[in-house]
């Protein structure tokens, strides 16, 4: 493993080649800056975001906001750095506080700050989590050992510096915290696809492994994993995973051959693995991380294999099909009157969930896969005698979480339904994830 590296992309086969970062979500497709990156703290339009994420030095330099403009938010920036800074002197470093109908939440590791606002009455350890995650994707793109470095030497480094061009990168895994449970639930979802295509597609990995360096051989279609190849008593946390397909969702490497240098901060915060990516069809993503920085020839012919591979006969168009389509319609589960539904699987250590029933507004969305994190929070702090189902119901929504030794459940229903019918219908849906959990699930993972 590297200490230091640079993002290096190939159009063609013969090695790395220039430069390259992921997209900007700062500038629009002109090159200017967008509107929601002009905004500073004091305009309407950067006070009516429901939440916030803020990341700054020690010394109070700013490095990152989701929303306003970095250079522009330098006031607020210092007024955090001066209250982290004044309760760590007092030796009671702060932790959280409730400003009205906001909660803010603070997390400091090392020579960053990070800082989360939510008017939205989500708890301070759901958000405190949702900090570590950020600044997970910080430490993925330079180490934990050469932020250190870097802060030694000087202390009003301007981090920016370093992570221009990646804030598109960030920004993506914000907004997924946001409607997307995976990162919740600390599992990965999976492709639902045929057993025996899984299968042949392990087969194809494990037969295309090249003799030396790489560690992992993964299939990604848009952050769903389709199998994963991996050393027998080695496995990746599924948190840096998280990260990994969030970079392989970026625009910047649909095309071509990517090689890059990543960090993955629960394998190792203080170095680099190195990171192959090229999609071999329109929707999937061929992922292999290597120990060795001048491995891109050799895993640049393993992707030719496994295209060929796979390409020899209908394989990789049926792969391709699957991940065109979107997830399930709660319908399809068999049941009436469901409107969203998320199982977890505490044994394989992943998830599925359906898409939300068209009746569901993207307001709705939102509240609902907050409703379904603050209640896992709930069951999973129980400590030795955890909640095992909670029932919620409110004005607008009906949902049900349930947790047993090999499960979790979330689902939400039509309001009207009663309790005996929820019942019912969850039932039906554990039956039928049974018999179609070997498609579901990655079940038999191949590993060398």
């Amino acid at each position: 493993m590297d200490n230091e590296g640079t993002h290096q992309s190939a159009t063609g086969a013969g090695g790395p080649g220039t430069t390259t970062s992921s997209n900007n979500s700062s500038s629009n497709g002109n090159g200017e800056l967008g509107a929601e990156k002009l905004d500073d703290f004091c305009s309407p339009e950067w006070r009516k975001r429901s939440r916030h994420f803020l990341v700054l030095s020690s010394a109070g330099k700013p490095i990152y906001s989701r929303f306003g403009n970095e250079a522009q938010l330098s006031t607020l920036m210092s007024a955090v750095q001066a209250i982290i800074s004044t309760f760590a002197d007092m030796s009671d470093p702060v932790k959280s506080m409730t400003m009205g109908a906001h909660t803010i939440v603070f997390y400091t590791n090392g020579p960053l700050y990070l800082l989360a606002v939510s008017d939205r009455g989500d708890p301070a350890e759901l958000l405190r989590g949702e900090l570590q995650l950020l600044h997970g994707q910080i430490v993925s793109i330079l180490t934990a050992a050469q932020l250190t470095k870097i802060f030694e030497q000087r202390s009003n480094f301007d981090l920016r510096q370093l992570l221009g061009g990646t804030e598109g990168l960030i920004d993506h895994m914000v907004d997924k915290l946001d409607t997307d449970l995976s990162f919740a639930l600390g599992s990965l979802d999976t492709l639902w696809i045929r057993y025996k295509l899984r299968e042949r597609i392990g087969k194809v990995l494990l037969a295309a492994r090249p003799p030396k360096g790489l560690l992992y051989a993964m299939l990604v279609a848009d952050m769903k994993l389709v199998t994963l190849l991996r050393p027998r008593k080695h496995s990746l946390h599924p948190s840096d995973l998280h990260l990994l397909f969030n970079m392989a969702t970026s625009r910047t490497f649909l095309t071509g051959e990517h090689w890059m240098p990543m960090c993955f901060p629960r394998f190792n915060d203080q170095g680099f693995l190195h990171v192959y990516l090229s999609y071999i069809s329109p929707h999937v993503a061929l992922i292999l991380v290597s120990a060795d920085r001048d491995s891109f020839p050799a895993l640049a012919e393993c992707r030719q294999r496994i295209h060929e591979d796979l390409s020899a006969d209908d394989a990789l168009q049926r792969l391709d099909d699957a991940a065109s389509q979107r997830a399930l319609r709660p319908i399809e589960l068999g049941v009436s009157g469901l409107l969203q539904l998320y199982y977890r699987s505490k044994t394989l250590v992943q998830h599925f969930g359906t898409r939300f029933d068209d009746s569901v507004s993207e307001d709705q969305k939102r509240r609902i896969v907050n409703t379904y994190k603050r209640l896992r929070l709930y069951m999973t702090s129980g400590g030795s005698n955890p909640l095992r189902i909670i029932y919620y119901k409110c004005e607008s929504d009906t949902v049900l979480a349930w947790q047993s030794s090999s499960f979790e459940l979330y689902a939400t229903v039509a309001p009207a339904m009663e309790v005996k019918g929820m019942i019912h219908l969850v039932n039906t849906v554990l039956e039928w994830i049974k018999s179609e959990e070997d498609h579901l699930f990655v079940v038999n993972a191949p590993s060398y």
